[in-house]
C-alpha cells in the first residue's frame, strides 16, 4: 500500500514525464496547488461526515416559524365629548270647549232656545281665534259641527272621522301648521251607560321636534250610576296618565270632567298634574280658588301663564260651557 506522500510524488512524476512527450523542449510551469478541496465526482468515497439532508415528508412536518407579533397601535387619545344641547324650549297654547252638541239645539233638543248648530260652529271658529289656541280638546263635537269648525279654522283632528261619524264628539284639534300627528290611540270608559273610546294623540311641535300628549276626556254627569261611572272614568285617567308619564314626554290634559274640587282631589293631585289657575297637594289637597269651572286643562311636564276662563260662550248661547285656555310651557 502506498502512503499518501508516495502517491503524491508518483502522480507529479508521472505528470512531468508526459509533459516532456509531447516534443516541446519549453516545459510550461506547473501551476502552484490550490487549498480548494475539489468536487467529489460520481463513483468516489467521501471518507469525512456529510451533514445530515432533511427529507421532503421531515420537511413538510418541521414547525412553522410564529409569525412576529404586529406592534398594538397606540390608543388615540379620548377626545372630551361636546355636551348635548338641550332641546328648545316649547309653548302650546291649548285649550277645552264643549261645543255643545247640535242634537241639542234641534227644535225638540233642551236648548232649543239657542241658535243653530251652523250659528254656533262660526262662533265656536271666533272663539278659537280670540284665545289663539293651537290644541283644543272638544266635547260633544258632532259631525256637523267637526266639518264646519275644520272649514274655518283649517285645523286637523284625532280621531275627526277615523272612528265614525258617531265617534267624533271628543276630537282634539291641532294646528298642522305648527304640529304634526305622531300617533293616536284610546282608552275607554263609561259615559252614561254606554262604552265611548277617549282619544289620545301624540304630537310632534314641528319648529323644535319635541313631542307631548294630549289626552281629551268627557265622563258622565250627575249622581247615582252616572256618579260611579264618572268616578271609575277619573280612575282610568289617573292611570293613563301614569302610562303616559312614564314615557318620558309631557301629558296635557282637557276635558268637561262634571266635576270641581271633586276632580282637582281625584285626578290632578294622584296623577302629579298642574292646573293653570292654581291649587296645590303637597300638604293635603288645596284645589284653585273659586269660581271654578267642570271644563279643565291640566297637565305635566310643563308650567304655565295666561289662563283663561272665557264666560262670554254661556252668555251668547254659544254653549252651555265656558272656553278654556291656557299656555304650557316646556322647557
Amino acid at each position: 500500500m502506498i502512503g499518501p506522500s508516495l502517491a503524491g510524488e508518483t502522480t507529479a512524476s508521472r505528470m512531468s514525464d508526459s509533459s516532456s512527450d509531447v516534443g516541446d523542449s519549453t516545459s510550461s510551469p506547473t501551476p502552484a496547488p490550490t487549498s480548494r478541496a475539489p468536487r467529489p465526482r460520481a463513483g468516489m468515497r467521501h471518507r469525512g461526515a456529510w451533514p445530515p439532508v432533511a427529507t421532503v415528508a421531515e420537511i413538510r412536518r418541521a414547525p412553522k416559524p410564529e409569525p412576529e407579533p404586529k406592534p398594538r397601535p397606540k390608543p388615540k387619545p379620548k377626545q372630551p365629548r361636546t355636551p348635548a344641547e338641550p332641546p328648545a324650549p316649547m309653548s302650546v297654547r291649548i285649550g277645552t270647549f264643549n261645543v255643545l252638541g247640535s242634537q241639542h239645539t234641534d227644535a225638540d233638543g233642551p236648548r232649543f232656545t239657542y241658535p243653530s248648530a251652523e250659528v254656533r260652529t262660526a262662533r265656536t271658529a271666533s272663539l278659537v281665534a280670540q284665545h289663539g289656541v293651537d290644541v283644543l280638546g272638544t266635547q260633544e263635537l258632532q259631525a256637523d259641527q267637526l266639518r264646519g269648525l275644520q272649514a274655518r279654522t283649517g285645523m286637523a283632528a284625532y280621531p275627526g272621522f277615523t272612528w265614525g261619524e258617531v265617534e267624533t264628539d271628543n276630537s282634539i284639534l291641532y294646528d298642522p301648521g305648527v304640529f304634526e300627528l305622531v300617533s293616536g290611540s284610546q282608552f275607554t270608559i263609561t259615559f252614561m251607560g254606554r262604552a265611548r273610546p277617549q282619544p289620545i294623540a301624540r304630537l310632534r311641535h314641528l319648529a323644535t321636534g319635541r313631542e307631548f300628549y294630549v289626552v281629551n276626556t268627557h265622563p258622565s254627569p250627575g249622581g247615582g250610576a252616572y256618579l260611579t261611572q264618572r268616578r271609575n272614568a277619573q280612575a282610568t285617567l289617573v292611570s293613563v296618565v301614569a302610562d303616559l308619564r312614564a314615557q318620558g314626554l309631557p301629558v296635557l290634559v282637557t276635558g268637561d270632567m262634571n266635576d270641581r274640587e271633586e276632580f282637582y282631589c281625584r285626578v290632578v293631585a294622584p296623577g302629579g298634574l298642574s292646573a293653570p289657575n292654581g291649587g296645590t297637594y303637597g300638604s293635603g289637597c288645596q284645589p284653585p280658588p273659586s269660581p271654578l269651572p267642570v271644563d279643565w286643562v291640566v297637565g305635566t311636564g310643563a308650567s304655565w301663564s295666561n289662563y283663561w276662563r272665557d264666560t262670554s260662550p254661556v252668555t251668547a248661547h254659544t254653549s252651555d260651557h265656558f272656553f278654556i285656555s291656557a299656555t304650557a310651557i316646556v322647557e
